[in-house]
């Protein structure tokens, strides 16, 4: 395996945890979960300015929510997306995957202290691409649930016809996009997304995965959401 982007690589995870113009040395993150597949920690965010609004009491009815309102849009398709208003977005998460994350998420905002975020990886075995990652992080500002998609199932080899010459597996640096075209981050309901200008300024390496939820408008379009009927 070549090494030659490794400097690169440590200075965009540099880059995208801290916002800072060069590499710097950071505490060491705490673990608040850890399996052979999932790893949630806490990072020291240096963009956190005042403070976020940690620990945070999000519950984790809340979490499922959101993770089960994200969706990926193919970057490829988005102009299209525009045209027809079909953003053709794919749920980010599984049901699985949601059940696994959102209690654990829950408590790691907890954990939190205000100059903290949480972050999640988790290693996906796919029979037909072989090893996928899921990453990202979260932080709540006021009663707004930030969210960062770094990475979507994306294969650490999608990343080298774009200057690097490795593949990146981002398990120390879970906000790093491995891809930087294959997708964007949507949420359903679109009417609990905080437009950028009414929402807390933490600038991200690709402003297309990074969004805010209204945990309370969230919570209202919930009650007025008819239950789905059983079989």
């Amino acid at each position: 395996m070549k090494t030659a982007s490794l400097p690169f690589l440590l200075c965009l995870a540099a880059l995208a945890l801290v916002g800072q113009s060069g590499c710097s040395s950071q505490p060491p993150p705490r673990i608040s979960y850890q399996d052979p597949i999932t790893t949630i920690r806490l990072y020291v965010d240096e963009r956190a300015g005042a403070g976020h609004s940690h620990p945070a009491r999000v519950t984790t009815e809340q979490i499922a929510r959101v993770l089960g309102g994200l969706r990926v849009v193919p970057r490829s398709g988005f102009i299209g997306s525009l045209i027809t208003g079909d953003t053709q977005g794919a749920p980010a998460f599984t049901s699985t995957e949601i059940h696994l994350l959102a209690a654990k998420v829950s408590h790691a905002l907890v954990e939190a202290t205000p100059r903290e975020l949480v972050t999640f990886y988790r290693r996906i075995s796919d029979p037909g691409a072989g090893l996928a990652i899921t990453s990202g992080g979260m932080f709540v500002q006021g009663t707004h649930l930030f969210v960062i998609l770094a990475n979507n199932r994306t294969l650490p080899t999608d990343g080298m016809n774009q200057n690097m010459v490795m593949d990146f597996d981002p398990v120390d640096s879970p906000l790093v996009p491995i891809s930087r075209t294959s997708f964007r981050l949507e949420f359903t309901p679109s009417t609990a997304i905080v437009p950028e200008d009414r929402r807390e300024s933490w600038p991200y390496i690709d402003d297309g995965r990074i969004l805010a939820v209204d945990l309370q408008q969230l919570d209202r379009e919930m009650k007025l959401t008819p239950p789905t009927p059983g079989p």
